[in-house]
């Protein structure tokens, strides 16, 4: 069925109504809040105010458009979002990766329990299962979409402050979870399984784009959710955020809608540090053009012409390749008012052990231990470790065949998504690094043979169960 077509201010009074309604009912079961937006203080305490504007803004509506009444189509919106091809396969996937993390992280918690140095865990709930995703960096998000951005001149070098952390998802907690049940922990985890059945919806798209196979986009899907380091999906961290940013910015910028590049990619620059990467494998797909087989290799194949059309489109091109870095320069100028240094932010990393090291140290301590030691022992006493540094070799292992494949942008995104927080953290987080590296399993759902698929399908849910155990019995897998 076609979507209809209204006018827009017809389409603004739906919305209002329908945000208005939420809003009504979220203060009669949970009561009234007040926000600070901007400076300005918005104060909601009486149900019947925001019903009163919804009921208003639909006698409004109706009384002068009264084709396809409101509730017409909502109906039809989510049938429409049933019967899709890409929803129809995207949902078993997330439901059945996301459900299964939670799941087993449940019964380690009640099973296995917790090491003794966790004994002094902060928690929420007194409920072990409703206290689930209250885990490791989740309190700095919580604290920030409670409370907001704090900074002491003060404290010492090593005093961790939240002004490491981005701001995209913890805003988006803040005020999300005003409207559902001031609940901010289990909001965050709304965000991000919601981000990530949207991250997976939106990479079957460009997997079909990339791969023109549909067994293997599905398989580059599947391998994706049971990806091992795949369980900070399932948890408040920004992981879901992230990967939605990044795969849609890429999505639409290779169908030239450059707008929609341009706000996701902006967004992505306000969710992580890293965000701002992006800009540079945009750049690197507006120039493919001009440079030939240089950025994209014949066995790549033609790809997308993004820019060919002349000077003013490539101009399009590149102010949407550079809206993450904006993103990231818009919370510098933030922590600038904040702290009089716009990139105070990045110093912080040095209080969570994220000093610059060069890259080969970083390989030698291991070849060293190794040498000196045997792999067992290596895999045995620094198990978190030998498990990040397995992601890391096969991500850079991906590097040239991603490259072969699919062209420059994409070996850039990995490398400059890998590199730069190795050299400044080693192996720290690593982990949560690399799920969200989507070139990697685009290139592994078109190189699998069909009759290996499930077998690597399998290995990768069977360790997720197992860095699900190590994350949520608070174990350091971080």
């Amino acid at each position: 069925m076609t979507p209809v077509k209204l006018p827009k201010w017809a389409t603004a009074l739906d919305f209002v109504a329908v945000v208005m309604a939420i809003v009504a009912l979220s203060v009669l079961v949970a009561g009234g809040f007040r926000l600070m937006i901007f400076g300005s203080r918005l104060s909601v305490t009486d149900w019947w105010r925001p019903a009163l504007w919804s009921v208003a803004a639909m006698i409004v509506r109706h009384a002068i458009v009264r084709q396809h009444p409101l509730p017409q189509r909502v109906v039809q919106s989510v049938r429409r979002w049933w019967r899709d091809p890409v929803t129809r396969t995207v949902l078993p996937i997330h439901l059945a990766t996301r459900g299964g993390v939670l799941a087993v992280g449940f019964l380690a918690v009640i099973l296995i329990g917790f090491p003794p140095e966790a004994t002094s865990r902060w928690r929420i709930y007194s409920n072990d299962f409703l206290d689930l995703p209250a885990r490791w960096d989740t309190g700095w998000y919580l604290g920030i979409a409670m409370e907001g951005y704090k900074f002491d001149s003060n404290a010492r070098a090593d005093y961790q402050q939240n002004i490491a952390f981005f701001p995209a998802f913890p805003m988006t907690v803040r005020y999300l979870s005003t409207v559902l049940g001031r609940q901010p922990l289990w909001t965050g985890v709304g965000v991000s399984l919601v981000a990530f059945f949207l991250a997976l919806s939106y990479f079957l798209r460009l997997a079909r784009d990339e791969l023109k196979d549909e067994e293997q986009a599905v398989t580059a899907v599947m391998l994706l959710a049971a990806y091992p380091f795949a369980v900070f999906f399932s948890a408040a961290y920004t992981e879901g955020l992230f990967l939605l940013t990044m795969v849609a910015a890429v999505y639409h910028f290779r169908h030239e809608q450059w707008w929609r590049a341009a706000a996701w990619g902006f967004l992505c620059g306000l969710t992580r540090p890293n965000g701002s990467f992006l800009s540079l494998a945009l750049g690197l797909m507006a120039m493919a053009p001009l440079w030939g087989s240089v950025w994209r290799p014949a066995s790549a194949g033609p790809g997308h012409p993004v820019g060919a059309t002349g000077w003013p489109t490539l101009g399009k091109c590149l102010l949407a390749a550079s809206a993450p870095g904006f993103g990231m320069l818009t919370f510098s100028a933030y922590i600038y008012g904040l702290t009089g240094h716009p990139f105070k932010w990045t110093e912080q990393n040095v209080a969570w052990g994220r000093v610059y090291r060069s890259l080969d140290s970083l390989v030698s301590d291991r070849v060293d231990f190794i040498a000196t030691n045997g792999v067992y022992n290596y895999a045995s006493t620094q198990t978190i470790d030998f498990f990040y540094l397995l992601a890391v070799l096969f991500m850079l292992a991906a590097v040239w065949p991603v490259y072969r494949r699919f062209g420059l942008p994409y070996a850039v995104l990995l490398l400059v998504n890998l590199l730069p927080p190795m050299a400044a953290g080693g192996m720290l987080s690593m982990g949560r690094v690399t799920s969200v590296l989507f070139p990697a399993f685009l290139w592994m759902g078109g190189a699998i043979p069909t009759r290996h698929r499930t077998a690597w399908i399998a290995c990768f849910a069977c360790l997720q169960g197992f860095v699900a155990v190590m994350f949520f019995t608070w174990r350091p897998l971080f």
